[in-house]
Order: structure tokens, then C-alpha cells, then sequence
């Protein structure tokens, strides 16, 4: 009888092997899904870093469309060229290997490619008999990049009126 007795105490009092195999199981997912997570949110935080980089180089091209100057195109230079800045020239322009984001352990470098597109869309103002001409340029600038193999693009607008 009282071998019986040890031989039940025993069995209850241990771990068996079965679970101590789900105890690790589920410790080792955890592990995973911590992992997994926190990996994904360095990837978002990535991406979040470069769509501030690429804001402020697209923000940087509309301050210089909205500050450089003279924009005067109804007048002419010295030389018989309108008074247009560089930036301001009816078309397209294209940049390559703008900065969106550099890392300043690795050096990496994530590079983009701007387009600034100007456009005429000046019209006339009329009050009672008296015409008068709205001189106003359109630019839409965009700047595209690559990141982990997928293509990003942000882009921004602005309307300059002359300066007289």
C-alpha cells in the first residue's frame, strides 16, 4: 500500500513531457510574434521617415516657385527676356537623385526623382467696361522614390500670381 501511494503522488507532482513541449510551443510563438510585430513597425516607421523626407523636399521646390523672384511676365528683362524665374518656366522639369532620406549610421541613401510642372492659367478680370489681365502660373511638383521594392509618390500644387 504504501508503494502505491509514492507512485501516485509522483505522477501528479511533475510536469510530463507533453507539457513542457506546449509550455515552450507557446513561449517560441510569442517570441515569433513579438519579433514579427516589432519588425513590421521599424518597416512602418521607415516608410514614415521617408514621407517626411519627400514632403520636405517637394515643400522646399513650392517655397522656391513661391519666393523666387521677380515674376513679373507681362515685363521684360534688360535683354528682352520676361521677367520669369528659372523655376517658373512653362513646361516640365525634371530632377534626379533628390534626398528623401539618408541614414546616418549606414549612409544609405534614399534618392527620388522630382518633376515640376509649370502651366499658364492666367485669365482676365472684367469690372463694368475696364478688362484686366490675371497673370498666374500653376506648378504641380512630385517627387516618386523607391522603398523595400515598392514605388512612392507625393505631390503638391501651388498658383503664383505676377508680382505687379
Amino acid at each position: 500500500m504504501r508503494q502505491g501511494w509514492l507512485i501516485s503522488r509522483s505522477s501528479k507532482s511533475g510536469f510530463t513531457l507533453v507539457e513542457g513541449i506546449i509550455g515552450v510551443t507557446v513561449l517560441g510563438i510569442g517570441v515569433a510574434l513579438t519579433v514579427g510585430a516589432l519588425t513590421k513597425f521599424n518597416a512602418i516607421a521607415g516608410s514614415a521617415r521617408n514621407a517626411s523626407g519627400a514632403y520636405t523636399a517637394v515643400m522646399n521646390q513650392i517655397d522656391l516657385i513661391q519666393s523666387d523672384g521677380p515674376f513679373n511676365p507681362q515685363k521684360k528683362n534688360t535683354d528682352g527676356t520676361p521677367q520669369i524665374p528659372p523655376e517658373l518656366t512653362i513646361g516640365t522639369q525634371t530632377q534626379t537623385n533628390i534626398p528623401v532620406y539618408q541614414d546616418p549610421n549606414t549612409g544609405v541613401i534614399v534618392a527620388g526623382t522630382m518633376t515640376t510642372t509649370v502651366s499658364d492659367v492666367s485669365s482676365t478680370y472684367t469690372s463694368g467696361s475696364t478688362t484686366f489681365p490675371l497673370t498666374m502660373y500653376k506648378a504641380v511638383v512630385t517627387i516618386t522614390y523607391t522603398y523595400l521594392n515598392r514605388n512612392y509618390s507625393f505631390s503638391m500644387s501651388t498658383v503664383r500670381a505676377s508680382d505687379i
